[in-house]
C-alpha cells in the first residue's frame, strides 16, 4: 500500500523546489528506492498532478515555470464543494469499490491542498528536514519558542523518535521533564539541531494519537451519528477522523465510529460546541461525562458575581 504521507512530502518537496530535485535526490530524501519514487510518480500523475522531469538535468517540477505564482489553483475547496463532490460520487458509484477508491483519491488530494499553502513556505519543509536528519542520526534538537497548552513560551530540547509530518504531530522525548510528549509543528517557531546523542532511548514511548490529536494509549471505542454541519465541522477541524467516517442510515447523516482517549479530551469540546448537531449513540460513560461537563458550566455561570 503506497503511504500517503511519503507522497504528500514528496509533492510537497517538487513544488517548494521546482527544478531543483531529481528523482534519485528524491529517492534519497525521502529515503527510498528511486524504484519507489517511479511508482510514487506514477500515482501522482494519475490523480491528475501534472508532474514533469525535465529532460536535459533530469530536475522535477509540478506546476512547470510557476514560481508559485499559480498556487491559486491549490486553494483548498470550500465545505460546500468538498461535501457535493462526495455527495455526487456516493449518487453515482454508491458503496462500490469504485467509490471508494474515488473517495479516497478526493480525500488525498483534498488533504494535500489544505496542507499544502502552509507546509509549502520554506521554514515548515526546513523544520521537517532538521527533524528527519535528527531522528536518522538520534541526535537531539531544540525546539524554539514552542507554544504549549500551558500558556508558556520556551525552548526544549527533546529526541525525536516519530514525525507525522500529514498530521503536523511530532512525538519526542521531553530531556528537561523527563517524559515522551507530544507537539504540534506549527507551534514550533524554529528547529536547532544538536550533536547531543539520544540518551533516552529506552524512555521513547510511542503512544496512539486519535483522531483529536490527543495521545493515550488508554482508548475507548465511540460512535456518533452527525448531520451534514456536524460532520463538515469534524473533517474541516481534525481531518483523521474521515477515516472512521461513513454515511449514516439516514439521509444527510453521518456515522462516525472511532477509538477516542478514556478521558474524552478534544472529543468533548466538539459535542459540546456542536450542540443540536450531534446525536452519541454510544458508549453511556461518553453520556455521563457530557452532562457532568454541562453542569460544571452551568454551575460556574451561577457562581459568577
Amino acid at each position: 500500500m503506497r503511504s500517503r504521507q511519503r507522497v504528500i512530502k514528496l509533492i510537497l518537496l517538487v513544488l517548494s523546489r521546482p527544478n531543483k530535485l531529481t528523482r534519485r535526490d528524491l529517492a534519497e530524501k525521502l529515503e527510498v528506492s528511486k524504484k519507489t519514487i517511479d511508482e510514487d510518480v506514477a500515482e501522482i500523475r494519475k490523480a491528475g498532478l501534472d508532474f514533469q522531469q525535465n529532460t536535459s538535468n533530469h530536475k522535477c517540477s509540478i506546476i512547470p515555470d510557476s514560481k508559485f505564482k499559480e498556487l491559486e489553483y491549490l486553494m483548498p475547496l470550500t465545505s460546500q464543494e468538498q461535501f457535493s463532490i462526495s455527495t455526487a460520487i456516493d449518487k453515482y458509484c454508491g458503496g462500490s469499490e469504485k467509490a471508494k477508491r474515488l473517495k479516497n483519491k478526493f480525500y488525498s488530494l483534498y488533504d494535500f491542498q489544505s496542507l499544502g499553502i502552509q507546509a509549502l513556505r520554506r521554514p515548515e519543509i526546513e523544520k521537517l528536514d532538521l527533524l528527519e536528519a535528527a531522528k536518522n542520526k538520534e541526535h537531539r534538537v531544540i525546539l524554539e519558542n514552542y507554544r504549549s497548552n500551558s500558556n508558556e513560551v520556551r525552548n526544549r530540547t527533546v529526541e525525536p523518535f516519530d514525525i507525522d509530518s500529514e498530521h503536523g504531530m511530532l512525538q519526542a522525548y521531553d530531556v528537561d521533564d523527563q517524559e515522551t510528549k507530544h507537539f504540534k509543528l506549527n507551534r514550533i517557531e524554529r528547529v536547532h539541531p544538536s550533536e547531543k546523542p539520544w540518551e533516552f532511548k529506552r524512555e521513547h514511548n510511542y503512544k496512539y494519537t486519535d483522531v483529536f490529536r490527543i495521545a493515550d494509549n488508554n482508548r475507548v471505542p465511540v460512535q456518533l451519528q452527525l448531520d451534514v454541519y456536524a460532520y463538515n465541522a469534524l473533517v474541516e477541524s481534525f481531518p483523521k477522523s474521515r477515516a472512521d467516517i461513513l454515511p449514516g442510515a439516514k439521509v444527510n447523516t453521518y456515522n462516525f465510529q472511532s477509538k477516542i482517549n478514556a478521558n474524552f479530551l478534544g472529543l468533548t469540546n466538539f459535542i459540546m460546541g456542536n450542540r443540536g448537531h450531534v446525536k452519541i449513540l454510544s458508549p453511556e460513560i461518553l453520556k455521563e461525562h457530557i452532562l457532568k461537563e454541562a453542569q460544571k458550566i452551568i454551575d460556574h455561570i451561577k457562581n459568577q458575581d
